[in-house]
């Protein structure tokens, strides 16, 4: 079953979106984004065929779209590692 997340807009506007994943990276090699969840959510959208992902991080108690150019650099690169399944994942053996 998908998990489902209501994001609000500052004017108030809600919406119900598809979570794909979430995670926290704590590498010292990404600063912009240690300790900050990451919510990767369906946008309902294609592009060439492809499912077109939206990224968010919490920043001041709300999630917010990424708009950091090297905090971006950083959740890509996690991203890739998470779909090439080279990351250790906390209490997994």
């Amino acid at each position: 079953m998908i998990e489902k997340i209501v994001l609000e807009s500052p004017n108030g506007e809600k919406e119900e979106k598809d979570v794909i994943c979430h995670f926290v990276s704590v590498e010292d090699a990404m600063p912009n984004i240690k300790n900050i969840p990451i919510l990767v959510v369906d946008s309902k959208q294609m592009n060439n065929g492809n499912n077109v992902l939206e990224f968010f991080w919490e920043k001041d108690g709300m999630y917010q779209p990424i708009l950091d150019d090297a905090a971006w650099t950083e959740v890509k690169r996690v991203f890739v590692s998470v779909i090439k399944n080279q990351f250790k994942v906390v209490g997994e053996e």
